[in-house]
């Protein structure tokens, strides 16, 4: 119960920040009679799995089975949750006069995504602090976010989706073995993974810093 009164106001705050997404979304269908971008709504659906995974994890005692198979699920899903930040390239499709609104769209929807999906890491912290020590649960954390920076790679270039990895687990495999086997005849894939997991790593260690110093 301590943590669901503990997570309560984000709840509420990002229940609010949802709420200007949908507007601003519906305003475009309005203006444009278009759903282009409902696709919007499934993905941040999508980036809220992994904060919904931690959030129970969290508010129930699991064993070490259910446990570690939670985080693999809750693993590959978090890619999802940076991954609204690549909908942007559909800016160049934007039919409005005016561009700045589907730009201030997809990065509301693409922010609160990235928020999701820090307060979801945010958890699996605390939860991994409970069973190792602060140095191991921080280096977990950053191979994790550089992790999603090659999920990132794999569902935005390689058009992956996490539950290709129960449809199709060969297909996928594949493509992450060649990757890793063969770096030099991949360097783009690496690329992408570093930068987007570098950004992610900053974004995130600022905000725990700022936390912190609070």
């Amino acid at each position: 119960m301590n943590t669901i009164y503990k997570q309560l106001p984000f709840i509420k705050g990002f229940a609010a920040a949802l709420a200007f997404s949908f507007i601003l979304l519906f305003i475009r269908i309005i203006k444009t009679d278009s759903i282009f971008f409902m696709f919007l709504v499934w993905n941040l659906f999508l980036a809220c799995i992994p904060y919904g995974i931690t959030f129970l994890l969290s508010i129930k005692k699991v064993n070490k089975i259910l446990f570690w198979l939670g985080f693999v699920i809750w693993l590959a899903f978090l890619p999802n949750s940076p991954y609204i930040l690549t909908d942007l390239q559909h800016i160049r499709l934007s039919t409005l006069t005016s561009v700045w609104f589907d730009v201030l769209l997809i990065l509301s929807f693409a922010i609160n995504g990235l928020i999701i999906g820090f307060a979801s890491l945010q958890l699996m912290q605390n939860l991994l602090r409970e069973r190792f020590s602060i140095k191991i649960t921080n280096f977990i954390t950053y191979i994790t976010l550089l992790l999603c920076g090659f999920g990132i790679y794999l569902g935005r270039v390689l058009r992956w989706n996490s539950w290709d990895i129960l449809q199709d687990p060969i297909g996928i495999l594949s493509d992450i073995l060649k990757r890793i086997l063969f770096p030099i005849e991949h360097l783009n894939t690496w690329a992408f993974t570093i930068g987007f997991g570098g950004f992610l790593i900053i974004t995130y260690h600022l905000i725990q810093y700022h936390q912190e110093k609070k």
